[in-house]
C-alpha cells in the first residue's frame, strides 16, 4: 500500500458505457482508481450509533494481488484503518475485516467468488450495548449467513469520510487497493437490522421491508409472503421504512458523478413524509485517478 498524491477528475460520459434504446443502468462498475465518497458531516451520526450498511457487490476478474477494498474508514492523521472490509490476497472466498480495536478478522464463505460477476448481499451492523459505555457489537452478513460477531467495541468514526470501494482518506492525499467489480446498490439504516430482516432482503432483493399484506408471525419462519400464499401488496411497513436513511440504487438513464440518495423519495412515497426537514438527503461522489474509468452497467440482481 503506497501514499499518492491524487489529482482528482471527476468521470462523465467519455469513461461511461453508452445507453441502448430506453434501457436504465443497474450498477456501477469500479475498473479500479476510483471510488465513491459520502462525506463525514453528512453520515457520522448514523455510523456512530446503531446502524445497518448493506451493500450487493460482486467482484471481477482481475490478475492484482492487492488487498482490493470494499468500504473503508481512514484516519486522516495518520491514514490508519478505523474500519474496513477488504478482498482478502489469499483466499479468493474471504473477506478481510478491520475493526476499530486494531485487531484484523479473516472469514470465508462458500458463497464468494471475487474473481467473477456474481451479486452477494453484504451486510454491517452495529448494536450499541445497554451498559452506558457507548461500546457497539459489530456483525458481518454474508447473504443471509452471518459470519462474524466483535466483542464490544468503541466505533465512532469522527470527522473521517465513508469511502465505498478503495482505501482513501477524507483529505484525498492518499489512495490504494482499489475495488474491481460492480456494486448495484447500497443501503444504510439507523437500526441494527435483525437476522430474519437481512434473510428477507437476501431473498428479496428488490425490496426494502416486509409488506403489509404478509402476516409477522409467518413471516418469521419463512423466506417470502408467497410461501404463506400470500400475495405482494407493494406497500411497505412504514415503521422499519423510518429508519431507511440512504439508499442508492444506481438506476440511472444516463451516467453521472454524482450518486443520488434515494431514501427521501422512498419514504415520501411510502411512509406519507410531507415536510422536506424531515429527511435529509446524503448524496455521494464518484471519483477516479487520471487514466481509470468508471462504467455504468445494465448488470445487476
Amino acid at each position: 500500500m503506497k501514499y499518492t498524491i491524487i489529482i482528482l477528475m471527476l468521470i462523465f460520459n467519455s469513461c461511461t458505457d453508452m445507453l441502448i434504446n430506453d434501457e436504465t443502468y443497474k450498477s456501477v462498475n469500479l475498473k479500479g482508481g476510483s471510488w465513491i465518497e459520502f462525506q463525514s458531516a453528512d453520515i457520522q451520526d448514523y455510523l456512530n450509533n446503531n446502524f445497518t450498511l448493506q451493500l450487493w457487490i460482486s467482484g471481477n476478474t482481475n490478475s492484482s494481488n492487492n488487498a482490493k477494498t470494499l468500504l473503508s474508514i481512514l484516519n486522516d492523521n495518520d491514514n490508519s484503518i478505523i474500519f474496513g472490509l477488504f478482498r482478502n490476497t489469499s483466499i479468493d472466498n474471504s473477506l478481510d475485516i478491520y475493526l476499530p480495536n486494531g485487531d484484523i478478522e479473516t472469514i470465508s464463505n462458500d458463497n464468494l467468488n471475487w474473481s467473477q460477476i456474481s451479486f452477494n448481499l453484504i451486510t454491517i451492523t452495529s448494536e450499541s450495548l445497554n451498559d452506558g459505555s457507548g461500546d457497539s457489537t459489530i456483525k458481518v452478513f454474508i447473504n443471509d449467513a452471518e459470519v462474524f460477531q466483535s466483542q464490544p467495541i468503541n466505533f465512532n468514526i469522527g470527522d473521517n469520510n465513508l469511502i465505498i470501494g478503495g482505501r482513501v482518506n477524507t483529505s484525498q492525499t492518499y489512495a490504494d487497493n482499489f475495488w474491481i467489480g460492480l456494486i448495484d446498490e447500497i443501503r444504510l439504516w439507523d437500526y441494527p437490522l435483525t437476522t430474519d430482516e437481512i434473510s428477507f432482503h437476501m431473498n428479496n432483493p428488490t425490496k426494502l421491508n416486509v409488506s403489509s399484506g404478509c402476516s409477522d408471525s409467518q413471516y418469521n419462519n419463512l423466506t417470502s409472503c408467497e410461501e404463506a400464499g400470500e400475495t405482494w401488496s407493494g406497500i411497505y411497513s412504514d415503521d422499519r421504512l423510518d429508519n431507511l436513511v440512504g439508499l442508492w440504487r444506481f438506476n440511472y438513464n444516463s451516467p453521472q458523478y454524482n450518486i443520488l440518495d434515494e431514501s427521501c423519495t422512498e419514504l415520501n412515497l411510502d411512509s406519507g413524509v410531507s415536510d422536506d426537514s424531515e429527511c435529509n438527503d446524503i448524496n455521494g461522489v464518484i471519483y477516479t485517478l487520471p487514466g481509470y474509468s468508471v462504467q455504468f452497467s445494465k448488470l445487476g440482481f
